[in-house]
């Protein structure tokens, strides 16, 4: 049977749900409180070329649910190939390692498994003791060691996971499922996918949503109430038969949204789980001056900061870097501080030979304080769990449906998860 649905969020999750739905003859609305589409996925014009502010590529297109979508929109792709290729690793206080001194480096990054560090130790851990005992393990020493350790420490669980180390859970991030083929870009930004995804979709921007009133069925004396939900924005209210809820984590986090009556066990599982903060310094020059067999740059410093880079020249058309920072692990200064700091840390990269322009145009992200997402995307802590992010997903009563990529264990934290997570919650209304 029919229902009126009200989809909140305009994300990749949401739209994906709303598309899903309307395809089956329900009669859905989108209610998305930026002026935008996209959600975290957010691809700007910087310097005359498109730009990915928020996610960027598909981590591993062999098998990945969002690949039969992308050959349905008809979008070319560019693949960077894995993380470690083409990459240039300078240490603070040592300079620029050999080649031999990278291959060890990069060989011995990969060879870490959080599962296998869960087994090691016999129990749930943090980030901070598997590296530990995967150091000992393998017998890595000096430079090495060093240079591993901060890989694994500041880059993996820092800004991959965008967690601090010592909060990161081993057995929650061993239950992510790492697909095949490198990482895969979309030729003019990952908006061209959401555009394809929105199409002929009813869609409401610059309604931040409030209050979600669920109510279920009710008789008895006195009773005159109907049955249903009201979504509650600043400046309207939407009623339905149905709510899919897709916002953020931080967002459910920080009860910016409302739900009457409560949901305590819900708000206790969100409680569980934790909102990662990753942050970009995009970077456009007029001119490539940086070596052309160097795709990636690691920069292994005691203050982490700007301490990954990636050349995304090849999909974006014009000479493009961009600098990735946790701000909780690194002291990165303020949003209008960190384009020079990341300056600063290339020229230290690329050495004195190396005249490093001034950039044609420039941004610093700052998804914290977007009152939207109020971080990165989700991972999860010692004292949560998968069994948290799958309990949050799917139906919590005969009217409300939760979605998003926070509620996909196997691929939190990814575009790819909160696209699976939209068709989960679209299948959700099969069983009622």
């Amino acid at each position: 049977m029919a229902q009126r649905v009200v989809v909140v969020g305009g994300g990749v999750s949401g739209l994906t749900a709303a598309r899903e739905l309307t395809r089956a003859g329900h009669d859905v609305i989108v209610v998305e409180g930026r002026e935008r589409i996209g959600g975290r996925t957010h691809t700007v014009d910087l310097g005359g070329a498109p730009a990915d502010l928020g996610g960027s590529w598909i981590h591993g297109p062999v098998g990945n649910p969002l690949s039969p979508l992308v050959d349905e929109a008809g979008l070319d792709t560019v693949n960077d190939g894995a993380w470690g290729g083409g990459t240039r690793i300078v240490v603070e206080g040592v300079g620029p390692l050999d080649a031999p001194d990278t291959a060890t480096v990069v060989i011995a990054h990969y060879d870490w498994d959080p599962a296998q560090a869960v087994a090691a130790l016999g129990r749930d851990g943090s980030f901070d003791e598997g590296v530990a005992w995967f150091l000992d393990d393998r017998r890595l020493d000096g430079v090495a060691r060093d240079t591993v350790e901060f890989g694994i420490r500041w880059s993996e669980a820092g800004q991959n996971i965008a967690g601090t180390p010592d909060r990161v859970s081993l057995a929650g991030t061993a239950g992510y499922v790492d697909l095949p083929g490198g990482n895969v870009a979309i030729v003019g930004g990952y908006r061209r996918l959401v555009e394809h995804l929105a199409e002929g979709l009813d869609i409401r921007v610059g309604q931040p949503v409030r209050t979600i009133v669920h109510r279920s069925d009710a008789s008895g004396p006195g009773v005159t109430d109907v049955t249903g939900v009201t979504v509650v924005t600043d400046t309207d209210s939407f009623d339905a038969d149905q709510v899919v809820v897709t916002v953020p984590l931080g967002v459910l986090a920080a009860h910016s949204i409302t739900f009457d009556p409560p949901m305590p066990e819900f708000d206790e599982r969100v409680a569980r789980l934790a909102m990662g903060s990753l942050e970009k310094v995009v970077l456009r020059f007029d001119h490539r001056f940086w070596p052309d067999n160097v795709r990636r740059m690691h920069y292994v410093s005691e203050h982490r900061r700007f301490s990954d880079w990636v050349d995304i020249s090849a999909h974006s058309g014009v000479p493009t870097l961009v600098a990735f920072h946790n701000p909780r692990n690194a002291d990165v200064g303020s949003v209008d501080e960190r384009i020079a700091g990341a300056l600063e840390v290339l020229r230290i990269i690329l050495g004195p030979d190396v005249q490093v322009p001034v950039p044609v145009a420039a941004h610093a992200t700052d998804w914290m304080a977007d009152p939207f997402a109020l971080g990165s995307y989700s991972y999860i802590p010692i004292g949560g769990s998968a069994d948290d992010m799958l309990a949050i997903g799917g139906r919590w009563s005969d009217r409300i449906v939760v979605a998003g990529e926070h509620t996909v264990p196997e691929y939190f934290g990814t575009v790819h998860g909160a696209h699976v997570s939209g068709l989960r919650a679209a299948a959700a209304f099969d069983i009622v």
